[in-house]
This record gives structure tokens, C-alpha cells and sequence, in this order.
């Protein structure tokens, strides 16, 4: 022991002289060098390499310091100062509660959040599976596709970077393939201006803005038909400045991420813009207003571009499917209402669409439009975000998720919707219509999971390209049925 201390003295006095502690613990040949120099004996050489691998305790540094104050190797002050230096050396890096992650497992997914909350992260999905069914198909030149499928699977991760940097990816795993979805990410640093870049919604319809989360119906209207294939989604530069009741939206798009996929067009480039503004916005009574508008250039005038419904998603029965060639650019403006008081609600959209053509072909002109009405059976009022013009999910308040054990239900919803399209194009000087009523009744278990059943009615199918199995025009209607388990977190 004697050995030990004298090895430590000698050692620790000469690094002092050589001006440097830093080469006590780095330095590999310090200790041949002291032996070299007759600082340190052979035997005290082979105690300090000893020592050095096997380290220290914070007792002996502090015991080492105090003998080479009494053999007056360093004054007092030296020693205050490398014994503060001894125990910020030692002393645990304890985090402070500030700077902890809080991590949250919960009806909003998996989350997790620095305590200044400057960066987040979110993950999630969707599941919806749907049984789907036709009536009336039967002495039809085309028949419906029936069964089950997956109509969405999705999953994403998005969050918050920097404080002013949000980002949203999510990717569909549904109909045997892999798509791509949000891919953005999206500037919030001004107090009144966000920029968004990626692939995301064009500002464009009430209806297709809202989520499939969120909508009353399992599939969207007649509506959809004119702005889903041509407004969608998209590559761009997206502008947006709102408030609590108003919302102002502007976009410059390029591509779809996923050409020519459920009739999107490639090779062009699109603008779009929306305006909302609620005069009434409270949490049991809304008065939305908005107006929207559009334009889709193509790179090649040559292109084809299609409008179609479907009886449901799986069927593949296009009771309207026009295909319009030579085709320069689609104009789209359009206009949406909505009311909402207690469990009652109604909303409304009309869009008008035309497609120029080439060498001056006939024009083709569109309309659509849709009237729903929803209630809540258990009186509760749907949910509005007035700074996105749009509805979202109908949650159960608290103590209301189903639970067979404490008698609790859940929300009941009916709701109804009208439906209007008109196709003025082809050898039908009336073009070809499509009208329809659709009728939904939804249970919300909690605010996850949601069981959904639809009727739908398709009439009035004047210059139809599906026909009587003898040729003649359709004259009869055809029944559609879906039922879906919805899953989100």
C-alpha cells in the first residue's frame, strides 16, 4: 500500500510539471516515460499500469490529492481547483426533466415528444375492409366483381422537426399493390403562411378534403367523379393561410406519384385553389361556406382522360365510364355548403368541369353535385376544424365507448345522400347521366373503431355503357350493398 501511494505522489507530481492531466488518462506511454526519467521505480511502474487498467476510486484521487498538499507539490488553491476538476470528472450525467422524452401509447397511436416539443413523432394506420354485394346485375351485359377485400391499409409516420418543419408520410398496402400517399413536408414558421411541398391533396371539393375516416358513406358521391381522377393527389407546391372559421389554399402541381392508376392523368401539370369560411362555428352549430376552382394542362394534347363510377369500389361495374379523347386541359370550378346544428346536419357541393379539345372537337361539358343529410341518434354533433373547412371523426364522448360490461354503447348515426351526375358528351345528344340515393347507417364503438353499412341506389343511367343483355339501354336501377370495419389510430 505504502508502494501505491508513492507511485501515485511521484506520478501525479510529475504530470503537473509536464503541465498536462489530460495525458494521465490518454497518453499510453506516459508511465515509460516517467520510468525512463527515475520519476518511478520499476515496481511503482508496474502498480500504476496496474492501476490504470483497472481504474480508480473517486476515495483514492481524493486521498492522492490531499498527500501531494502535504508534501507541498501544489498549494491550496491548485488543490481546490483539481478536486472541483476530480468530482465534475466523476459526478453521473444525470438528464434534466426538461430535456426528457415523453412517450404516450394511446387512442392517438404511438407518439412520442421532446419536453420543449420541438420534435415529435406519431405513428399510426387504417384499416378498412369491406363485403360488398349488387342487386340487379344479373341480365346485364357486365357483371359486378362481389366479396370481401381490403379497401384501405395503410400505415404513416409524421411529426415535427425543429418546431417549424412537419412531415407526413403514409403508403397504402391495399388492392395488391404498394402506393404512396402523403409524402410532404410542410413549413410552419410564419405566423400566417404555410408551404407545403410533396405529394398531398390539391385544395380542391369539401368532400375530398375530408378524410375516409371521417366521411358518413363508405365511398364518396358522384362528385368524386370529377375531381377524383384529375385533382387528387399530387406532386407540388402547396400555399395555405387560415384562421379558426377561414381557410385560403393554393397550389401548383406537377404529376400524380401514382400515374394512370383509377384514371389519373399523367404528363401534365395542375393549379387549384379553395376559400372556406364558417360565419358560425361552435361546437353544436356550423354554417360552412366555400368555393373552389381548378385547371389541369396537359403535356400531350393527344391524351385520353376518364370519368367513371362504380356501383362499389370492388365491383368494377362503371355504370358511367366515358373515356375523352384529345384532350388539351380540364377547367373545374365548383361551390359547397354546409349546416350543422345539435345531431342534425346537411351538406352540399355542385361542381361544373369542361375539357378542351383538340382542333377545335366539341367540348366536352360536366356537372355533379350531391345533397347529405346526417343525425346522430345519440345526440351528439359532428366535429368541424374551421381553419381546414372540413367535418371530422364523430367521437363518442366520454364514458360512451361501447363496453358490453358497463351497458355503454357507442354513437349511432343515419345518414343520406343524393347524388347527380351528367356526362354531355358522345353520341347521346343528352350525354350520359347517373343519378343515385345512398343510405348509411354507421356505429362508432370508441373513437377506433367504427362499423359501417351502405345502401345505394344507381337510376336513371341514360347513354350508359353497360346495357341490357339484349343491347338495349338500361331502364332499370342496380342495388349495392357494403358493409365495412373500419379500424384508424
Amino acid at each position: 500500500m505504502v508502494i501505491n501511494k508513492t507511485a501515485k505522489v511521484l506520478a501525479f507530481s510529475s504530470m503537473l510539471m509536464l503541465g498536462s492531466q489530460e495525458a494521465y488518462a490518454e497518453e499510453p506511454g506516459l508511465f515509460d516515460i516517467l520510468l525512463e526519467n527515475g520519476k518511478i521505480t520499476p515496481s511503482q511502474y508496474d502498480e500504476l499500469t496496474k492501476q490504470k487498467k483497472a481504474g480508480s476510486s473517486d476515495v483514492e484521487d481524493k486521498q492522492l490529492l490531499e498527500r501531494l498538499l502535504q508534501n507541498g507539490l501544489i498549494n491550496q488553491a491548485q488543490y481546490d481547483n483539481l478536486l472541483k476538476q476530480e468530482v465534475a470528472a466523476v459526478k453521473p450525467v444525470v438528464a434534466k426533466k426538461d430535456d426528457k422524452i415523453k412517450f404516450t401509447l394511446d387512442s392517438k397511436g404511438f407518439q412520442a415528444k421532446s419536453a420543449d416539443k420541438a420534435f415529435s413523432f406519431k405513428m399510426g394506420g387504417r384499416i378498412q375492409a369491406d363485403a360488398n354485394g349488387d342487386v340487379g346485375d344479373e341480365d346485364l351485359s357486365k357483371h359486378s366483381t362481389e366479396g370481401v377485400e381490403l379497401r384501405r391499409a395503410r400505415l404513416y409516420m409524421k411529426g415535427v422537426v425543429w418546431t417549424d418543419f412537419k412531415y407526413n408520410i403514409e403508403v397504402d398496402f391495399a388492392d395488391n399493390g404498394v402506393s404512396m400517399k402523403d409524402v410532404f413536408l410542410t413549413y410552419k414558421g410564419l405566423d400566417w403562411l404555410e408551404v407545403t411541398v410533396g405529394n398531398q391533396k390539391q385544395p380542391i371539393s369539401m368532400e375530398l378534403q375530408e378524410s375516409s375516416n371521417d366521411i358518413m358513406f363508405t365511398e364518396r358521391s358522384t362528385v368524386n367523379a370529377l375531381t377524383g381522377p384529375l385533382f387528387d393527389r399530387a406532386i407540388g407546391l402547396h400555399f395555405k393561410s387560415s384562421g379558426k372559421s377561414w381557410s385560403a389554399q393554393l397550389g401548383f402541381y406537377g404529376d400524380n406519384i401514382s400515374p394512370e392508376k383509377d384514371g389519373a392523368v399523367d404528363e401534365g401539370w395542375s393549379t387549384t385553389s379553395r376559400l372556406t369560411y364558417a360565419p358560425i362555428n361552435t361546437e353544436t352549430m356550423v354554417l360552412h361556406l366555400g368555393t373552389y376552382g381548378g385547371y389541369k394542362g396537359l403535356s400531350d394534347s393527344d391524351r385520353t382522360v376518364k370519368f367513371f363510377t362504380e356501383t362499389t369500389h370492388m365491383s368494377n361495374l362503371k355504370l358511367t365510364n366515358v373515356a375523352v379523347d384529345h384532350t388539351n386541359g380540364v377547367g373545374m370550378v365548383g361551390a359547397e355548403a354546409a349546416y350543422m346544428i345539435g345531431p342534425f346536419s346537411v351538406q352540399s357541393e355542385y361542381a361544373h368541369q369542361w375539357v378542351s379539345r383538340r382542333n377545335s372537337e366539341k367540348t366536352l361539358n360536366l356537372d355533379a353535385a350531391y345533397l347529405q343529410v346526417g343525425w346522430t341518434l345519440t345526440g351528439e354533433s359532428r366535429k368541424y376544424k374551421g381553419s381546414d373547412g372540413e367535418f371530422k371523426y364523430l367521437k363518442p364522448g366520454s364514458g360512451e365507448n361501447f363496453s358490453w360490461q358497463r351497458g355503454t354503447w357507442g354513437v349511432f348515426e343515419l345518414a343520406a345522400r343524393y347524388g347527380y351526375l351528367d356526362v354531355a358528351y358522345g353520341i347521346y345528344e343528352d350525354g350520359t347521366k347517373e343519378q343515385d340515393v345512398t343510405f348509411a347507417l354507421n356505429w362508432y364503438l370508441n373513437n377506433n373503431v367504427r362499423l359501417m353499412a351502405d345502401y345505394r341506389y344507381a337510376f336513371d343511367l341514360a347513354g350508359s355503357q353497360v346495357t341490357e343483355l339484349n343491347g338495349s339501354d338500361l331502364d332499370q336501377g342496380i342495388h349495392s350493398f357494403t358493409f365495412r370495419t373500419q379500424f384508424r389510430i
